[in-house]
């Protein structure tokens, strides 16, 4: 049977419309159910203090919490070196420059002035400090500003993790029948005296729990006088490593046990008088101890270093990313005054984000790969024996101590996070006056 043109047309008509529909309804599909644009990756960027990689501290550190970022968020980390001040600002602003980075952190409190200057440059990154005091500049110089919504300063409860070193240095100091525990500080500023005072505060907490516990005089320590048990130092330096020496040096002479290190490279010149003291008597492990700051120092010298106190940077910047992300990050500026504090037992949002801790062996492990990766990096030998012999002196030096010291000291962190027992944060003249009238 033969069509006429007319229905030869209206069938052509009907197909049209039905491929018509065919390919709309595939383009629902495809719009709705399939794959859609690809999604540009999240860049973080993380801005060094001068050193760089290979520091096994800060920056290192920065970088670690970079790369758990990277893992856990899906973002991309960026990292730019700051080889002398003069690179923060470039660095900074290169950074922003990159459309795809949402986040750029500078580590170091030298970073503060950059931060302040170019997160007003652009409104539209969110910039984070560690260490800084980004956001008092923004209130002196610009107060119409202040806070500044794009802006955080990350800082830690560095009392809490001194009160918990200071108690563990007192406890040795019993255990050993030794009268003193000592800390060697840097340039005397409102900062140093959170560490001074906390550190001073755990020393007398622990001789008080160990007159609980036992029911009995306290030997060593607790029969100095309370304000002779601690001595104290301020070098007035955090560069000269021969100041820390001979700080650290008239202490052991008067038989302190341990001492602290909050003087950043002077924890050298304190390990140099703790050697000299271990080959004149043929030691292998402490007594005497020295205690490490910011970082797990613990690798520097196994068997002597007790502990470190640590700050958390690689949690700092972990915690900034997550905020970023969630895009949490302006709110938690706002309520803050542009200011996140990390500590024990802290909470954001009801989550906790703690970023002080007391060393632990999982850190030490972490700090030796740092360790490794820095020979890498720099071609020079970094950790003082293999890695293994490491973590073997490390483990024994902590077994030897008596079980009562590390109880004592995971009661106190648990009663801090729980609110049970304030630790003073002290951070002015008339504050810090007042506890060195108490505690010497």
């Amino acid at each position: 049977m033969r069509l006429s043109k007319h229905a030869i047309t209206k069938t052509t008509a009907l197909i049209l419309v039905v491929i018509v529909v065919l390919v709309a309804l595939v383009g629902v599909y495809f719009f709705t159910m399939g794959p859609g644009p690809t999604k540009k990756k999240i860049k973080i960027a993380v801005v060094s203090d001068i050193g760089g990689r290979g520091d096994l501290s800060f920056n290192d550190m920065a970088f670690k919490g970079g790369e758990e970022a990277e893992r856990d968020f899906g973002v991309e980390m960026v990292e730019l070196i700051s080889k002398d001040e003069a690179d923060y600002i470039p660095n900074l602003r290169l950074a922003a420059q990159d459309p795809d980075v949402q986040l750029i952190v500078g580590v170091g409190f030298l970073l503060s002035d950059a931060l302040a200057e170019v997160a007003q440059e652009f409104p539209d990154k969110n910039f984070a400090g560690i260490d800084t005091f980004a956001q008092s500049i923004i209130k002196e110089k610009y107060p119409d500003k202040y806070p500044l919504p794009n802006l955080m300063d990350i800082c830690f409860e560095e009392h809490k993790g001194s009160a918990l070193v200071g108690a563990l240095a007192a406890l040795l100091a019993i255990h050993y029948n030794k009268p003193h525990i000592g800390v060697v500080l840097g340039i005397e500023i409102p900062v140093l005296w959170k560490f001074e005072i906390g550190y001073k505060w755990g020393a007398d907490w622990a001789i008080e729990w160990y007159k609980k516990k036992f029911g009995e005089s306290v030997p060593g320590i607790g029969q100095t006088p309370k304000k002779e048990r601690v001595l104290w130092t301020y070098t007035g330096t955090f560069s000269d490593i021969t100041k820390g020496y001979e700080a650290a040096k008239a202490m052991y002479a008067r038989d302190a046990v341990a001492v602290y290190n909050v003087a950043g490279p002077l924890g050298l010149g304190i390990n140099q008088a703790v050697m000299e003291i271990a080959e004149s008597q043929g030691l292998d492990m402490g007594p005497p101890f020295w205690i490490g700051v910011d970082a797990d120092q613990d690798w520097i010298n196994p068997g002597f270093v007790i502990a470190s106190m640590m700050k958390r940077v690689d949690k700092a910047v972990y915690y900034a990313t997550k905020l970023v992300v969630e895009g949490k990050f302006r709110d938690i500026v706002a309520r803050n005054n542009g200011v996140l504090v990390l500590g024990i037992g802290t909470k954001v949002d009801g989550e906790l984000m703690e970023g002080i801790s007391v060393s632990t062996l999982a850190d030490l492990d972490e700090f030796i790969k740092m360790g490794q990766r820095a020979e890498e990096l720099t071609g020079k030998k970094v950790l003082p024996m293999a890695p293994e012999e490491i973590k073997n002196k490390v483990k024994a030096m902590r077994d030897a101590q008596p079980d009562w010291i590390w109880e004592a000291i995971s009661e106190l962190e648990e009663k801090i996070r729980s609110g049970e027992v304030e630790v003073p944060m002290v951070m002015t003249k008339e504050k810090v006056d007042y506890w060195r009238g108490i505690l010497g």
